[in-house]
């Protein structure tokens, strides 16, 4: 078919392309064979290399400042553990056993208000708020009742109570009660307190350690399971040593055990007219039993009748009459009863 006739844009389309550049043929290097090291050892130096200078990454600083700091806070507070005496406290005044110590206050309560809060348990001496170098509250405070008991109640009952819209804790002073006694603030105190929930990133860290305890647990146990592998191959063969014997046992046992069990069979054909006779005359033997004691029954009953009947001779009432009437209709009834039951058993 000839492109004759057809348009310019179109035929432009069936234009060869030009041809590829020519380059020249690629030639090949010679690769240089590696010895290693061995041959350059007696151009290296002889003499002994200075001393390196300590360079300290900006979080290694941090983290280093930050250690001393704490461990100049831990020597602090040794100090100031062996040098706490509560009793040459001057401000530390009246009987210890007869004071309340009240923690979590308001900062807007006021020492009046928990006076008169506290006023209810008994009559209160002395309260006494603790305020900082500032002045401002630090939310405890120390109150001093006039009678044990009355103190003994407040902390019975005070534990809890809502001031200003908090709840107070109550405890006794056990400053200059309990030896040893070192406040919170020293390293001491009745325990962490109210722990809130950890940050996001402190439980993605705990999360991480347990993961991988868990792991190395299960580590140990492949372990201790790869170990017991060992001696059990051994007590598998044992085991299949013993079936296979147990196997070719199996068939006398089964031959044994169907005799046995037709021997028993026979036996308790043979017993079974023994045992009938047996059973018949344990039935019969209960039955005269029954009659037996039915019969000193009632002539206990006779001889009571005829004693009844001399006393209504001598001279009873009316109402002795109807009594024994009375106990005549009963027994009379149980003599029925029982008589049934007789019949019963013999048929």
């Amino acid at each position: 078919m000839s492109a004759q006739g057809l348009p310019a844009h179109i035929l432009a389309l069936f234009t060869p392309r030009p041809p590829p550049q020519h380059l020249p043929p690629q030639v090949k290097k010679k690769t240089i064979k590696l010895t290693g090291c061995a041959d350059f050892v007696d151009f290296l130096p002889t003499e002994t290399p200075p001393e390196r200078e300590e360079w300290e990454s900006p979080l290694e600083r941090k983290a280093r400042r930050h250690r001393e700091k704490l461990d100049k806070h831990k020597e602090e507070l040794k100090k100031m553990a062996t040098d706490y005496d509560p009793h040459k406290d001057p401000n530390c005044v009246g009987d210890p056993f007869k004071t309340l110590f009240v923690a979590r206050i308001s900062f807007d309560t006021t020492e009046k208000k928990l006076k008169r809060e506290f006023e209810v348990f008994g009559s209160i001496k002395r309260v006494r708020m603790v305020y900082d170098q500032k002045g401002k509250p630090r939310g405890y405070a120390f109150i001093e009742y006039e009678h044990e008991r009355d103190l003994k109640n407040a902390y019975k009952q005070g534990d809890g109570k809502k001031i200003d819209g908090r709840r107070v804790m109550v405890d006794v002073e056990r400053g200059r009660t309990v030896e040893g006694w070192t406040p919170r603030r020293l390293g001491g105190g009745r325990g962490p307190g109210r722990q809130g929930k950890p940050s996001k990133k402190k439980a993605k860290r705990l999360a991480a350690e347990a993961k991988e305890k868990e792991k190395e647990k299960e580590k140990d146990k492949e372990k201790d399971e790869k170990k017991d592998r060992g001696g059990d191959r051994d007590r598998n063969r044992d085991r299949d040593r013993d079936r296979e014997a147990e196997k070719e046992r199996e068939p006398e046992k089964r031959d044994r055990g169907d005799r046995e069990e037709k021997r028993e069979r026979e036996e308790k054909r043979e017993r079974e007219p023994e045992v009938r006779e047996e059973k018949v005359k344990e039935k019969e033997e209960k039955v005269k039993e029954k009659e037996e004691k039915a019969e000193k029954k009632e002539k206990k009953k006779d001889k009571e009748k005829d004693k009844e009947k001399k006393a209504e001779a001598s001279g009873g009432g009316k109402e002795k009459t109807k009594e024994k009437d009375r106990d005549r209709k009963r027994s009379r009834e149980r003599s029925r009863s029982r008589d049934r039951k007789g019949k019963k058993a013999r048929d």
